[in-house]
């Protein structure tokens, strides 16, 4: 059975499912970036997330261990690794440096 089917025969099936806000659960832990380059691509864990101007209300993922990296053709990538609690909310603050010519 796709995933897709899957959330459609619990919701018919009437079974409770955690409280959730565009697909935020309350145990879900937020990051809040903020660097020098506002048009940085995103990335959590390999994936690419958006650009980070358009993330607003922040990241949410799964409470453990994360790495998160900027990207962008212009700067040198800049990445850290975040180990996040239940709910635990946490704003980052990631610089980084211009490729010179």
């Amino acid at each position: 059975m796709s995933r897709g089917l899957a959330v459609v025969a619990l919701a018919l099936a009437g079974c409770p499912r955690p409280a959730s806000r565009n697909g935020v659960t309350e145990s879900d832990a937020i990051v809040y970036l903020k660097s020098n380059v506002r048009d940085a691509e995103v990335f959590v864990d390999g994936r690419d997330v958006g650009p980070l101007g358009t993330l607003r209300g922040g990241i949410a993922v799964l409470p453990g261990t994360h790495r998160v990296e900027l990207r962008h053709e212009d700067y040198f990538s800049s990445y850290l690794e975040l180990t996040l609690g239940r709910a635990e909310r946490k704003r980052v603050a990631m610089e980084m440096s211009p490729i010179l010519p």
